[in-house]
């Protein structure tokens, strides 16, 4: 079953490289990889630290599973010894992916650009209520086709007047996707 990403591929028809349209057309349960982590001030570091997000950590191990769960997949990256849980879901009446963590809930917007995804916040909400857009995280995140056919990223979080909450950059090792071989 396609994830929530790979419903908004499909219903908006875009063109994106061979690796992330089969890997969001059909998850694997469990995908390894690398990751590096980056964090911003103490202030940053504290804020991403409740959100649940990794600590700043040079090249680490990676893993991301990826399991059904009614509507939409239950999320889970485990960045070294630390884990960051979400729930995405695709709102095909708002045409956008729609991602939960704890109790903040994030409207991405997704769109191909040059061979990338690249998915944006356009709004997010705490417990249920909106949150004005001086509070609402702005992220600047992409997925890619790696030269060695596996599945990049670059994620990251800031907040206005915090500055950067958390970026992690890497790929997913697709070997039973890879179109390279």
């Amino acid at each position: 079953m396609r994830d929530a990403f790979g419903e908004i591929i499909a219903a908006q028809k875009l063109e994106v490289p061979p690796a992330l349209l089969r890997f969001h057309a059909q998850p694997p349960e469990r995908s390894q990889g690398v990751v590096s982590v980056e964090g911003g001030n103490r202030w940053a570091r504290l804020l991403a630290g409740l959100a649940g997000f990794p600590p700043p950590m040079p090249q680490s191990r990676f893993r991301l599973d990826v399991a059904q769960h009614g509507k939409g997949h239950l999320w889970r990256r485990v960045f070294g010894k630390h884990q960051t849980r979400s729930y995405l879901r695709f709102d095909a009446r708002k045409g956008r992916v729609l991602e939960r963590f704890g109790p903040v809930e994030l409207e991405l917007a997704v769109k191909a650009q040059q061979g990338t995804l690249v998915i944006t916040v356009e709004k997010a909400s705490l417990l249920g209520l909106p949150l004005p857009r001086a509070l609402c995280p702005e992220s600047a995140s992409m997925e890619f086709e790696t030269p060695q056919g596996h599945l990049g990223f670059d994620i990251s979080a800031r907040l206005p007047r915090i500055g950067l909450l958390v970026r992690y950059t890497g790929h997913i090792t697709l070997t039973e996707l890879n179109l390279r071989r």
